[in-house]
């Protein structure tokens, strides 16, 4: 006996997931686009993919016997072609709970740092390229409107995506409390990999648009400077890169201090003195501990910036209790509506029926009276046929708001008009 379609969940993530097997489970745009049609075809399910850095999470409408979550994950690893000796084993959820995932997941709750702002925008690439690559996926599509609903919901009622999370975005925070903000402000990067390339990204997310980059490498600090519209110069040109910068961030991986004091003594005198904020980032540590007793200068280290990290994650997972409640009310919202598609079927057949009985005996009259006498009873009929739906319609609709209604008594309202069976 075939079940009733519904909504299975397939996760690979940082939960339960490698690292290692989470880069070989990445799925491409083109990937994807292959990939979809194909699940469709073979398994007669509605599919959605959301990949990300960490998590590759398959979403489906079908019925259950065609999604046993072994069955997929060999479906999955074989499409992938994954090797190796490791168990493929997804976190497999259906129905309610699936959908209660997806919605955390858009919230940021199962983000590995909590409260993280990109998931949400990842959700909605997912839901774009759903209704792009798929077409007509009508269940997934609303069940995704539904989860970024959760999404915003929990970002502008709650304080969950308030305050840095990592060491880079905690630097422009303690940056932003000296500055107010970064419009006028010259943002010199010494170092140029991806964490001194995260920092900028967050600088100019906070307003920062002057930037300059000093690296030992000229390829890649050129390739950075470029980037962000700002000048590169090689790191033995440091002393005058400080000379005109405002903040300077230190994220390289030399083992060497690179800042001294009697290099910020030149700094500050050629600068008069202007303030002058340092955030050292690096491990080990670039700038020296001394260099903050120079008059203007203001020096953050990384013990500075994970306090503030720790912190911050403190006020965020006070946040989860509400952020929470918000996602049970949002999967309430999709609950109602699901069970409404449930009845909707019903209705429709229930609408042809009553039409199809009202056109066979209008047309009985066509030719034997006036064309005004026909108009009269046409729309007579019309109105008859819906008075005569009103009480089953409402019964159906009621049953599904106050969740009262069950898969029997909606076939026995079927029987009693024959839907469904051959003429």
């Amino acid at each position: 006996m075939t079940k009733t379609p519904e909504i299975s969940l397939f996760s690979f993530s940082h939960r339960n997931t490698s690292l290692e097997l989470r880069d070989a489970l990445a799925f491409s745009r083109e990937e994807t686009e292959s990939f979809i049609p194909k699940v469709r075809d073979e398994l007669r399910s509605e599919v959605a993919v959301l990949s990300t850095c960490n998590r590759t999470e398959f979403y489906l409408f079908g019925a259950p016997e065609d999604l046993d979550w072994q069955g997929f994950s060999d479906f999955v690893t074989q499409t992938k072609a994954v090797l190796g000796g490791e168990a493929v084993c997804p976190i497999h959820y259906r129905g309610q709970e699936a959908a209660r995932h997806l919605f955390r997941v858009a919230a940021s709750i199962e983000s590995l740092a909590l409260g993280e702002d990109q998931i949400l925008s990842q959700v909605k690439d997912t839901h774009r390229q759903l209704l792009e690559i798929a077409g007509k996926s009508p269940i997934l599509d609303r069940l995704y409107q539904y989860a970024i609903r959760a999404g915003k919901r929990v970002r502008t009622e709650t304080s969950l995506c308030d305050g840095a999370v990592s060491i880079s975005s905690a630097a422009v925070e303690l940056t932003k409390r000296i500055f107010g903000d970064f419009k006028e402000a010259e943002v010199l990067l010494v170092g140029a990999g991806e964490t001194a390339e995260g920092a900028a990204e967050h600088f100019k997310a906070a307003g920062a648009s002057r930037f300059a980059v000093a690296n030992r490498g000229e390829p890649r600090g050129q390739a950075l400077a470029k980037r962000f519209g700002g000048a590169y110069k090689p790191l033995s040109d440091l002393e005058s890169a400080l000379k005109t910068a405002d903040i300077a961030l230190f994220a390289t991986g030399s083992t060497s201090v690179l800042l001294d004091p009697a290099m910020i003594k030149r700094v500050m005198k050629a600068r008069s003195y202007k303030s002058l904020t340092l955030l050292d980032i690096s491990n080990p540590r670039n700038v020296d501990s001394k260099v903050s007793d120079e008059s203007g200068v203001f020096l953050f280290n990384i013990d500075d910036l994970e306090q503030v990290v720790r912190e911050n994650l403190r006020e965020r997972q006070k946040e989860i209790p509400r952020a929470e409640a918000i996602i049970e009310e949002v999967l309430r919202e999709w609950e109602a509506w699901m069970h409404t598609m449930q009845v909707m079927p019903t209705i429709g057949e229930m609408a042809r029926f009553f039409e199809s009985l009202r056109v066979q005996e209008l047309e009985k009259h066509q030719g034997r009276t006036s064309d005004e006498n026909y108009a009269a009873m046409d729309a007579f009929s019309k109105a008859l046929v819906k008075k005569l739906m009103h009480n089953p319609i409402s019964y159906l609709r009621g049953g599904v708001e106050k969740q009262t209604l069950r898969p029997e008594d909606i076939a026995v309202l079927r029987d009693a008009f024959g839907l469904g069976k051959d003429e």
